[in-house]
């Protein structure tokens, strides 16, 4: 028997006092903490920390300068400017006006786009002129007698200039001095023709000298947009500006209050949580703390610690909790102090925040139990720092493994939109590839290749028919709208094997195609929604084809999608090669050899207008703008439209012409929401979900709103951003959530009883009424989860139920693609009860394998500490989830992993400290 091990034996039998010879301990282990000299250092770190954030502010103001990023669609936009010049129609519209008021040098560069150059102009330049057409109206209307004066602009053209409105070819551009003042642009009967948004008309209604500045430079910039639709993106009327001790930050970040919300919470807060505290601290936390359990060991301390009533693991534990002690208290004087920086200085009441605390000391606790191991083993606290440092390396390490196999071997096989023809599954990837479901092998086989990190975007497909479906690439087109190089729609026909071929060509910037009918095929793009005949692409798909497409999408392009290149550095040599200022530069132009008509045609194809394939059907009072979502209506050909805060429905003309009938429309009062729109339509009503917004019920036919479906009547049965909404019945519905799952919902008409009363009679009795008030049933959450996409087959397109059908126990099959690239396909009834499904799990390739295997290994067997940013996002929003609208109908999921890495955290120390317990409850010290 060792001496120590006498000592503890003959010991008298004393009565025990609770745990207070563990508070005795954990408080000496505090102590110790305390008198380290890194603690101060730290704790003065942290407040000069929070004094230095503490003059942060936040300032909301209109909404009124153009940043480049505001600007969705900018060779529409150059175009439109450049008709406005060589266009005589267009010279006294809006689009004429706002070109004339241009600086000369843009309005030379304009000039030369009209006649047929090929001009690059920055975004950044575009965005200054229109600022300073801005500050020039407001300036104007500023004036005392402003009011007064007459608008030199709306007067006629002089009889000395009378060629610009009477020659039938462009001329060169008069002399600055003969230009209109900037000032000048706006002239309210101009104006008239364009469609205005609600706030633009009440802030033209007002009285003048009733406007604040911000207010006419809010008004000028609304004057901009209803001049040039299609152009800009959606932005709240008031944004939020980040201010230093009272003075504005120098910068073009620009977003509204809810966004500045979500950005804190989902971005800012992580990256505290992983670096400020995950780092910073947990690295200052373990070095004033690795000497605790040394120190324990010295023979003296060690015999005065035992000869009190407690156990050894006992006493382990104590010091253990001693040292996350002294974490807690920095941690918690940091977030609290950022707690109330963000509560009083940015307004951002949040108390989700403080769940930074325990998530910090999780951290902690992870390296510091790896640090006392070590410590028991060696007795040295260098050798602890060591140890803990090592386990950040390779939890490092693991993380930027499992990072970058997840970004080039996951996400590229990640399906991303599915789509049905014949008996065939096609499914869009990650990749920007296109592949079908070999259900004979088990695995996907590639039609267009996937490619790592691409930059392009597969539109999704559509089924023409059951032997013929189309599709588009779109070369970088996950940077602009309209991508570079020729936009060709691709026919895949099963004559030939499914073969990519490259057919008609699509309207500038097209995003998304839609079937309308069994010979008309829809192509919708920022500003305009244009249709072709079936029978054009099956022509061509009998003809031999010429090229490849992707030769076709990667040669020169034309006038209509290349004109712009919005990520240029540098502007073309040309634009710095003008013969003399005030002259226009004559270098490269082709005035001889081309009309003006066919100069306006090819401007009117770079705005998105139709071409020699594609016809716009929208009527000329019908305007859109980002963010555009469309929805077809079953049984009627129609369409409905939610363009901004505009809602309308379009119906096909009896006789067959074009534009098609504006049969209702109705104006939705605006709503800030991060989350993206989501339209739906059965042949009785049409839906609108969006973010945390209520879930809007319209009737088909008016367009009256009929009920609603708030975010806390379906908060206990639906969870997150709404994805997807799918007509499956007349009043059934799916619905697709960010989280992962799909529920079935139910429309249903829910009695209501109002009372009125006579208006013309004040003594007259209330009557009571019953009006049916539409509302949202859920009816079940189906048995898939991890959800990529899903698509709908009526029954009379669900090849594989074709006797279900017929009896109408169905209503269709719903094909749901999950967990990467796993398929599911539910077969519903009328009511949305499940009735059979079936699943087909592809063959993973080699590098899949190993990225499940090994790197999924690798990550239960190291504590996911890096993960915990997702905890903490996932915790502090709310959201176990986040939407990136990424344009053109596509959007990014980010999933947050909420348990897993506190579970990893939580196993990882508990596995250690009983290592330790063992170790040191056995051990002869």
């Amino acid at each position: 028997m060792t001496d120590l091990e006498k000592l503890e034996t003959s010991q008298p039998p004393r009565r025990t006092s609770g745990l207070r010879p563990y508070w005795a301990i954990v408080v000496d282990s505090f102590h110790s903490a305390l008198a380290s000299r890194v603690l101060w250092a730290a704790m003065i770190a942290i407040w000069l920390l929070l004094a230095s954030l503490a003059p942060i502010g936040l300032r909301e103001d209109y909404t009124t300068q153009f940043r480049w990023f505001d600007i969705y669609n900018g060779t529409r936009m150059k175009a439109m400017l450049a008709q406005g010049i060589v266009d005589p129609a267009s010279q006294t519209q809006p689009i004429g006006r706002l070109a004339a008021a241009m600086p000369d040098e843009m309005h030379r560069k304009l000039q030369r786009v009209g006649e047929g150059d090929e001009v690059r102009i920055r975004l950044t330049l575009l965005t200054e002129a229109l600022n300073e057409l801005i500050a020039s109206d407001a300036e104007r209307d500023d004036k005392p007698d402003s009011a007064s004066q007459p608008t030199p602009a709306s007067e006629p053209a002089s009889e000395a200039e009378p060629d610009a409105q009477t020659e039938s070819a462009p001329q060169a551009e008069p002399a600055p001095q003969d230009k209109p003042a900037p000032e000048d642009w706006y002239d309210a009967e101009a104006w008239k023709s364009t469609l205005r948004l609600r706030e633009l008309r009440e802030l033209d209604d007002a009285e003048p000298g009733s406007l604040s500045p911000s207010l006419l430079e809010r008004r000028a910039r609304l004057r901009i947009e209803a001049a040039l639709p299609g152009v800009f993106e959606a932005r709240s009327a008031r944004s939020a500006l980040l201010t230093y001790a009272g003075l504005e930050f120098p910068t073009d970040f620009q977003v509204d209050r809810n966004q500045f919300e979500t950005i804190f919470n989902q971005f800012v807060i992580p990256v505290l949580v992983n670096w400020l505290l995950g780092l910073v601290l947990v690295f200052l936390g373990v070095l004033v703390t690795a000497s605790i359990v040394p120190d324990m060991l010295q023979t003296g301390s060690l015999h005065l610690l035992l000869s009190k009533p407690v156990s050894r693991w006992a006493l382990l534990v104590s010091k253990f909790v001693g040292g996350c002690a002294f974490v807690l208290l920095c941690v918690t004087q940091l977030v609290l102090g950022l707690y109330l920086i963000a509560a009083l200085r940015l307004g951002v009441w949040n108390a989700r925040i403080l769940w930074c605390i325990p998530v910090a000391l999780l951290i902690f606790a992870v390296f510091y139990s790896v640090s006392v191991l070590a410590g028991l083993k060696w007795r040295s606290a260098i050798i602890s720092i060591a140890a803990a440092g090592a386990l950040a390396a390779i939890c490092v390490v693991v993380g930027i493994i499992g990072g970058v196999v997840d970004a080039r071997v996951v996400e590229p096989d990640r399906i991303a939109s599915i789509t049905v023809a014949g008996d065939d599954l096609f499914a869009v990837t990650g990749g920007s590839g296109v592949v079908r479901l070999n259900e004979t092998t088990s695995s996907w086989d590639s039609i267009i290749d996937s490619e790592v990190m691409s930059h392009d975007r597969i539109l999704a497909p559509v089924a023409l028919d059951d032997n013929h479906l189309l599709t588009a690439r779109i070369r970088n087109g996950k940077f602009t709208p309209f991508g570079s190089g020729s936009l060709d729609l691709i026919a895949l026909s099963r004559s030939d094997d499914w073969s990519p071929q490259p057919t008609l060509r699509l309207p500038t910037a097209t995003e998304r195609l839609i079937r309308l009918s069994d010979t008309t095929i829809g192509a919708i793009n920022s500003a305009d929604v244009l249709i072709t005949q079936s029978e054009k692409i099956t022509d061509l798909l009998d003809e031999p084809a010429s090229d490849t497409p992707e030769a076709s999408n990667t040669s020169s392009s034309n006038t209509s999608s290349s004109s712009l290149d919005e990520d240029a550095e540098e502007e073309d040599a040309e634009d710095n090669t003008d013969s003399q200022p005030g002259k226009p530069s004559t270098k490269n132009r082709q005035p001889a050899a081309r009309s003006v008509g066919s100069w306006l045609r090819a401007l009117v194809t770079m705005q998105g207008g139709g071409n020699e394939d594609f016809q716009s059907i929208l009527p000329a009072e019908v305007s859109m703008a980002p963010p555009v979502r469309i929805a077809f209506i079953p049984d009627s050909g129609a369409i409905a439209i939610l363009s901004g805060s505009n809602l309308i429905r379009l119906d096909p003309s009896a006789d067959g012409s074009l534009p098609w009938q504006l049969t209702a429309n109705t104006t939705l009062p605006y709503q800030d929401d991060p989350g993206p729109p989501v339209i739906a339509a059965s042949s009785q009503w049409l839906l609108i979900a969006q973010g945390e917004l209520p879930l809007k019920i319209f009737d088909i036919k008016t367009l009256q709103q009929s009920g609603q479906w708030t975010a806390e009547e379906r908060a206990p049965m639906v969870d997150g951003t709404p994805l997807a909404i799918l007509p499956i019945s007349d009043s059934h519905f799916v619905y697709r959530t960010a989280t992962g799952n799909v529920d079935v919902i139910e429309v249903v008409n829910t009695p209501t009883t109002t009372s009125q009363t006579n208006p013309d009679d004040a003594d007259s009795e209330p009557v009571a009424s019953v009006e049916p008030v539409a509302s949202i049933k859920h009816v079940r959450q189906l048995n898939v989860d991890e959800v990529e996409a899903v698509t709908w087959l009526p029954a009379g397109q669900a090849t594989e139920t074709p006797q279900d059908a017929s009896t109408n126990k169905t209503s269709g099959t719903l094909v749901v693609a999950h967990d990467v690239d796993r398929v599911t396909r539910i077969e519903l009834d009328r009511e949305g009860r499940e009735l059979s499904s079936s699943t087909v799990s592809p063959q993973r390739s080699v590098w899949r394998a190993i990225d499940y295997y090994l790197i999924g290994g690798l990550e239960w067997f190291t504590p996911q500490v890096l993960q915990l940013g997702d905890t903490t996002a996932a915790m502090v929003s709310g959201n176990r989830s986040m939407v990136i609208d990424t344009g053109g109908n596509d959007l990014e999921v980010i999933r947050y992993r909420l348990f897993r890495p506190l579970a990893s955290c939580l196993l990882f120390i508990l596995v250690v400290m009983t290592v330790a317990c063992i170790y040191f409850s056995r051990t002869d010290f």
